[in-house]
Order: C-alpha cells, then sequence, then structure tokens
C-alpha cells in the first residue's frame, strides 16, 4: 500500500514514516511538505491513501482535500486529516469538506496505524459510504432549519435560484438568503460546494 503523508513539519514527516516503516514495513510511504507538492505526486503516481495536516503554509489541509474531491481521478481517494485543532467546529468542517476521518495532535504512530486500518477495513467491508453518509445527514440537521434542507437539496440537484423559488413557492430574494445562511453556517464557499455536500450527505 502506498501512503503520502502530508505536514509541513519536517521533523513530525521523518519521525512518523520511520516509524511505519518500522511497524507496517510492507507499506510505502512518500511525503510531502504542503498541498501544492501532495497534488503534484498523486497526479504523477498512483498513492492509495492520503494523510494531511490540516494547517500548512500555501495549500493548507482544507484546501488539498477539496482538491482532491474535485479531481474525478482522485475523488474517491481515502483522506484523512490530522490537526491539533480538536474543536468540535474544526473536526466538522473537515468531515463536511469530504474527509473520511479525523486524527487530533500529538498522536503516536500506533494511534495512525489504527486509525489508518480501521478506515481501510470499513472500505473493504463496503460500509464506508454508508457511515458517512449517515454522520454528513446528522450534522446537516443539527445545523440547518428543515427549509434550509429543502433549499440545499434542490442546490444538489443542480437547481438554480429562480427554479428553486419556484419548486418551493418562495421568492428568488428568500431562496438566496435560505443559501447564503447555508454557506455561512457549513463553511463552504459557493453553490458548486453545497451541491457537492448535499450530494455526499445523500439529501439530494
Amino acid at each position: 500500500m502506498r501512503v503520502l503523508l502530508v505536514d509541513d513539519e519536517r521533523l513530525l514527516l521523518v519521525s512518523l514514516t520511520r516509524a511505519l516503516q518500522v511497524k507496517r514495513p510492507e507499506w510505502v510511504i512518500e511525503t510531502a511538505s504542503d498541498g501544492v507538492e501532495a497534488m503534484r505526486l498523486l497526479k504523477s503516481q498512483h498513492v492509495d491513501l492520503l494523510i494531511t495536516d490540516v494547517q500548512m503554509p500555501g495549500m493548507d489541509g482544507f484546501a488539498l482535500l477539496m482538491q482532491v474531491r474535485k479531481d474525478p481521478y482522485l475523488a474517491g481517494l481515502p483522506l484523512i486529516l490530522i490537526s491539533a485543532q480538536d474543536d468540535r467546529s474544526s473536526v466538522r468542517k473537515g468531515m463536511f469538506s469530504g474527509a473520511d476521518d479525523y486524527l487530533t495532535k500529538p498522536f503516536s504512530a500506533d494511534e495512525l496505524i489504527q486509525t489508518v486500518e480501521s478506515r481501510l477495513q470499513r472500505l473493504e467491508q463496503g460500509s464506508n459510504s454508508s457511515i458517512l453518509t449517515s454522520f454528513l445527514q446528522g450534522q446537516l440537521k443539527e445545523q440547518l432549519t428543515d427549509r434550509e434542507m429543502e433549499v440545499l437539496a434542490l442546490i444538489g440537484q443542480g437547481m438554480v435560484t429562480k427554479d428553486i423559488a419556484a419548486a418551493l413557492d418562495l421568492s428568488p430574494k428568500t431562496v438566496s438568503a435560505h443559501r447564503q445562511n447555508i454557506m455561512e453556517k457549513l463553511d463552504q464557499h459557493n453553490a458548486a460546494a453545497l451541491a457537492a455536500l448535499a450530494i455526499r450527505a445523500g439529501v439530494v
């Protein structure tokens, strides 16, 4: 299995790589120091799993995640975010953005291996998609009103403001206000990102 580990902390990269090579010698560990270098490697060679830090200069972990999920050849790549931020909003943002798992620093090589192998086992069992879908649906229902959920579902179907307004018997201005509220609550920045989230969450 080929794993790409991305972090701007060189010492962490070196120590984790050595530990993983000792504990899992059958894994091939590639490293990158930022999102730009990671994308270059992802486009030039096959990678089975991506592990990336969130806080990095230039293209950070969230930006890298979005690039991966938008690329048709990389969209299904299992991706684990690692971060020193362990607050609920950071974890939720990572999962909303399409991460498969979220691991908070500090962690040991054993903890990382357990996270990776648990994720791969769920993928092999075919349950990863349903678990992620259920998680996202629950989080969306916590964050959004029923009307906002309706608007999000129609955005996921590719409908524009005037069509959503007609379908829900609302004014275009009201629909635009709902869409702005949804983007702010979910920390998403355009209709395409909302549509992708709606599809991943199965609310379309």
